[in-house]
């Protein structure tokens, strides 16, 4: 499930990402845009991705990287990122605004990495009624248990949320 997810959230990031120049130096921009090579640019993105440390050693891979810090990266419509998020907040202050402030505001965290009960899903044979402050399990070891079974997670999220509802 979650590769899917993956697969579905790179072709969301790929169709839906731009780049953004302010508009006063897109001509600027542009002209020095065309002066650097393909290869420059590919030169500096592979040191990028394999260093994470942005700079160019010869006078091209310069212009390359001072360009990089004039282009703004702009994502509209990807889940989870933080302009998802913005969308979100921004569609909440619509709604206040057309319905008035809320009454009552809750927030639901089931952190499955403090809860026994993703240890019993996965198998493990415990006793959830007589659990002693000692044998809660460790966080570090919830955390592997559920990254190398993730449908346990989705399980306790499910009853998790189900038993708030009822």
């Amino acid at each position: 499930m979650f590769t899917a997810f993956n697969i579905l959230q790179h072709r969301a990031v790929l169709l839906n990402t731009s780049l953004k120049v302010r508009r006063d130096h897109f001509r600027s921009f542009a002209d020095r845009f065309s002066t650097v090579s393909d290869s420059a640019v590919a030169r500096v993105c592979a040191r990028v991705a394999e260093t994470g440390i942005i700079h160019g050693e010869d006078s091209e891979e310069k212009r390359v990287v001072e360009l990089m810090k004039e282009v703004q990266l702009v994502n509209r419509n990807v889940p989870g990122t933080s302009s998802a998020r913005i969308a979100m907040r921004n569609e909440i202050r619509a709604m206040m605004a057309s319905h008035g402030m809320p009454n009552f505001y809750l927030t639901i965290n089931p952190a499955d990495i403090y809860n026994p009960v993703v240890k019993l899903l996965s198998g493990a044979d415990i006793d959830v009624d007589e659990l002693l402050p000692e044998d809660v399990p460790d966080p570090w070891e919830q955390s592997i248990l559920i990254a190398k079974n993730p449908a346990v997670g989705a399980q306790f999220f499910n009853i998790y949320m189900r038993a708030f509802i009822q």
